[in-house]
């Protein structure tokens, strides 16, 4: 045999065994992959005085348990940070307010899915609300007219009931942009801290959550609005490779009679869920006119 071809045999011999090595190590990867699967990241958003890593651990630990696979819970500071993770990647399940939900509903189509929302009763639903309340008894057309000279605070910029829901509102009256139109314009960072703006004199019209301001007597305020019922935020999903969005949702909806801790822990952080025991099919349709509301 030539020397030529002895270098030929070498080289096919080398070439068939690394390519079976390849494989052999291919085989033994993607089953190693699927054993030790990424944690799905559940994550909300922070707000005062309320655990909300606490809150949504039970939801977390119950779908780890359910999907078999582990789990990582985290809480970001605020709704637009928790969809801005959710468009980036770094979140599975989200827990959002109504206007982190809405602002998901802008991202790429396919970015996002909706899941099931607590199923709040009906006459606990009704109480979620918005007010807008003055220190002064003005009307909704007095409070425009004056409103140059009035300071405004308001709950914060990703709040539904002490947001964009009165924001709304406002614009109906005339004041498309408060900034602009009224003497000032805070956040305050909680309802409770809003309403004690307002009875400190530090503002002169507060929007808050109706429930807020219906728990206590309030002598020398007046109520100019209130808002019709605002639907609680649908919790989100980021659909990927290891990520089945729709199992996710059959597991929510199951998820009241298998572990009630789940709903008992969202009753925790979120009061507006009142006494929700399950969760269920959003209405999206109706969500999606909402999101015309938002900036």
């Amino acid at each position: 045999m030539s020397s030529l071809a002895s270098h030929t045999g070498a080289r096919l011999f080398t070439g068939t065994l690394l390519g079976l090595l390849a494989q052999a190590w291919m085989a033994l990867a993607i089953p190693a992959q699927a054993a030790n699967p990424q944690p799905l990241v559940v994550a909300t958003y922070a707000y005062p005085q309320r655990d909300r890593a606490a809150a949504i651990r039970p939801l977390a630990d119950y779908l780890g348990r359910q999907l078999g696979r582990p789990v990582e819970v985290r809480v970001v500071p605020s709704p637009t940070a928790l969809i801005a993770g959710v468009a980036a990647g770094e979140v599975d399940v989200a827990v959002p307010n109504l206007h982190g939900y809405l602002q998901a509903l802008k991202l790429p189509g396919g970015s996002v899915a909706t899941l099931p929302v607590p199923e709040v009763p009906p006459a606990q639903a009704q109480r979620y609300r918005a007010v807008i309340v003055a220190r002064l008894p003005l009307t909704g057309e007095a409070l425009a007219a004056e409103a140059a000279r009035l300071r405004l605070v308001l709950v914060g910029p990703d709040s539904a009931s002490g947001g964009f829901v009165p924001r709304g509102h406002l614009a109906d009256l005339g004041i498309a942009h408060p900034e602009a139109g009224f003497a000032s314009v805070d956040h305050a960072g909680s309802h409770a801290a809003a309403l004690a703006w307002l009875r400190d004199g530090r503002a002169d019209v507060a929007a808050l959550a109706a429930d807020v301001y219906d728990a206590e007597p309030h002598a020398g305020l007046h109520e100019i609005w209130r808002s019709p019922v605002i639907p609680p935020g649908p919790l989100l999903c980021r659909p990927s490779v290891d990520v089945d969005c729709a199992t996710i949702g059959d597991e929510l909806l199951a998820a009241g009679g298998r572990d009630p801790a789940v709903m008992a822990g969202l009753r925790m952080g979120w009061p507006e869920f009142g006494d929700a025991t399950g969760l269920t099919r959003a209405d999206e349709t109706a969500l999606a006119k909402l999101a015309e509301r938002i900036d």
